[in-house]
């Protein structure tokens, strides 16, 4: 008998990378910031933010499946940790960290040619983290 194997670990560690990068994209939106009164519509977010409400939803779907936001009866509201450290002008405020974000996860990128040239392939290279 010929034991079926899946690639389970694969696509978990391929799939992993969307909730990182939902983040970050709400980080640069700023978008926890005008959730801090309350919950708000998909609509009304996508408003407030300048943006399209079609395609705005699915990130915040992403974002409620990664446990910064909830949603209920179609609106999204903070989660309390997204409150605390995502939201501009609260002590502590960690949504600046998208520009080292992009930094670092753009190194991890050149970690395979990295390794290859024997250079680093990225100012924030896999080989100095």
């Amino acid at each position: 008998m010929t034991e079926t194997i899946q690639p389970v670990t694969i696509r978990s560690l391929a799939e992993g990378v969307y909730a990182p990068m939902a983040m970050k994209a709400a980080m640069q939106l700023d978008l926890f910031t005008p959730l801090k009164d309350g919950p708000m519509s998909g609509a009304e977010l996508a408003g407030v933010l300048g943006l399209n409400a079609d395609r705005f939803t699915l990130l915040l779907y992403a974002l409620v499946s990664a446990g910064l936001l909830t949603v209920e009866d179609g609106c999204f509201a903070n989660t309390p940790e997204a409150n605390r450290f995502l939201v501009r002008g609260v002590p502590g405020y960690l949504g600046n960290q998208h520009h080292l974000y992009d930094d670092l996860w753009g190194g991890m990128l050149h970690t395979g040619n990295s390794l290859q040239s024997g250079v680093p392939g990225a100012k924030h290279d896999f080989s100095i983290m």
